[in-house]
């Protein structure tokens, strides 16, 4: 299984094999959410909360939480691997 990461501004998506969406799961029940922190702002702290509202609200697997070490880089690979082998469905969120 692989995540694709899209940049929102690169522009549409074409819908090609590279670049389509993954299919939205029917429920989280048994997912694992993966949690991608830019470390601006707040957004770690909104991340948690979120990720604590929907393990409070679903049967959510658990969480694989990657906080990045600067806002303009990707994951360090350690961390992608984490989060590639570990999450089933993932949020980035970008604080301000």
């Amino acid at each position: 299984m692989s995540i694709v990461a899209l940049d929102p501004t690169s522009g549409p998506v074409e819908g090609t094999a590279r670049t389509r969406l993954a299919p939205r799961p029917p429920s989280l029940s048994g997912q694992r959410l993966g949690l991608v922190v830019n470390g601006l702002g707040c957004s770690e702290r909104f991340l948690d909360a979120l990720a604590a509202q929907l393990l409070a609200t679903t049967e959510l697997d658990g969480v694989v939480k990657v906080v990045k070490s600067s806002v303009s880089v990707p994951p360090d690979p350690g961390d992608w691997s984490r989060l590639t082998e570990g999450a089933t469905v993932a949020i980035t969120g970008f604080g301000g």
